[in-house]
């Protein structure tokens, strides 16, 4: 079963998000998307945040709010622990190894199918 995840659906996710940072009183210097669909969370959030996006993961430091499309199983942003002020993601998955300071929604069917993705 997939769903199908529009544009609309990430514009909302991404006003969530957004409003949650603001509202959690965090203050960042930048944000690093993770590739691929992390890049695309990252500038979006960075217009909302006004915070600059870094793509030199060299630069991700404590400062860093670190963003994915979803923490699946975790592995991806495992390697960012404590290295980091915080992650988002759009999505989350029950059991994941890393759960967001900040995500949107919980997954709901066995596959999310992005809008920056082939079906």
């Amino acid at each position: 079963m997939k769903q199908i995840f529009t544009w609309r659906d990430f514009d909302e996710a991404i006003r969530k998000l957004s409003s949650a940072v603001k509202s959690s009183g965090d203050d960042f210097e930048n944000v690093y998307g993770v590739p691929r669909g992390g890049l695309v969370v990252a500038v979006a959030l960075s217009h909302c945040l006004d915070l600059p996006v870094i793509t030199d993961v060299g630069l991700v430091s404590l400062g860093t709010l670190v963003v994915d499309d979803i923490s699946d199983s975790g592995v991806t942003l495992s390697t960012f622990v404590g290295r980091v002020g915080a992650f988002a993601t759009i999505h989350i998955v029950e059991g994941t190894k890393v759960v967001p300071d900040f995500f949107a929604s919980h997954r709901l069917v066995e596959w999310v199918v992005y809008p920056w993705e082939k079906v």
